[in-house]
């Protein structure tokens, strides 16, 4: 745990598909990990049978003082391990509670409000991940990643999320193929990332409510437009 947080070097392996860090349910503790290497030689051939599996990935370097907040941000995504050194001599893991304690969301201070959706978040990697690496290859959603569409499906229908809105202009929207989205949130990160200009306040919305902020030419929602951005016509 020492080296992790301390050490001179740390590689996290990156999904160009949901520019976030590449998932993996572990097929034998069913863990959610990620991936991280103590350095580039080492995480270029560990991590070489994801390449195989034509997987995109890259490689990023977590420098010492934006370790915490990495390791903090996989629990809004519905990580709970870490695996180390995948696919080298002395791979090992651990279970992200181990390195980083955060309070329960029953302690968050009054009058704040912890807004994330980690079930719903994981789905969407996993799906974004499987999907993108094959796109344009099928016409047809494969039968895995139709029950992962519904899965999702089923946990944004459960949600409460963060909905950017301007002062004087209300709720900001994007276009994509010439249609008309409502931007949400999982959770205050991936709000943050959308807000870097700090342009914009915020509110929380269920899911029931969210289609009372529609226009009229609103097609439905795009979840984490920064992160990965799928489209759910609700």
């Amino acid at each position: 745990m020492q080296k992790i947080r301390n050490g001179e070097e740390l590689y996290a392996v990156m999904s160009p598909c949901t520019r976030m860090p590449f998932v993996y349910c572990n097929p034998e503790t069913y863990d959610d990990e990620v991936f991280i290497y103590f350095d580039k030689d080492g995480a270029n051939k560990g991590a070489r049978w994801l390449l195989e599996g034509k997987n995109p990935i890259q490689l990023a370097s977590i420098d010492k003082n934006s370790r915490l907040d990495f390791f903090t941000s996989l629990f809004p995504m519905g990580v709970n391990a870490v695996s180390v050194d995948k696919g080298l001599m002395y791979e090992t893991g651990f279970q992200l509670e181990h390195l980083v304690r955060r309070h329960d969301a029953e302690q968050t201070p009054e009058g704040k409000v912890r807004i994330e959706n980690p079930e719903l978040h994981l789905t969407s990697l996993y799906f974004a991940q499987e999907f993108r690496k094959n796109m344009g290859a099928k016409t047809e959603l494969p039968e895995e990643l139709k029950e992962l569409n519904e899965e999702m499906v089923v946990h944004f229908c459960k949600g409460k999320y963060i909905i950017a809105v301007e002062e004087e202009k209300g709720f900001p929207m994007l276009q994509k193929n010439k249609e008309v989205y409502q931007p949400v949130f999982t959770d205050i990160r991936e709000f943050w990332k959308f807000n870097r200009e700090k342009k914009y306040g915020m509110v929380v919305v269920e899911y029931d409510k969210i289609r009372n902020i529609f226009t009229p030419e609103t097609k439905g929602v795009v979840l984490n437009p920064f992160g990965v951005d799928i489209i759910l016509k609700i």
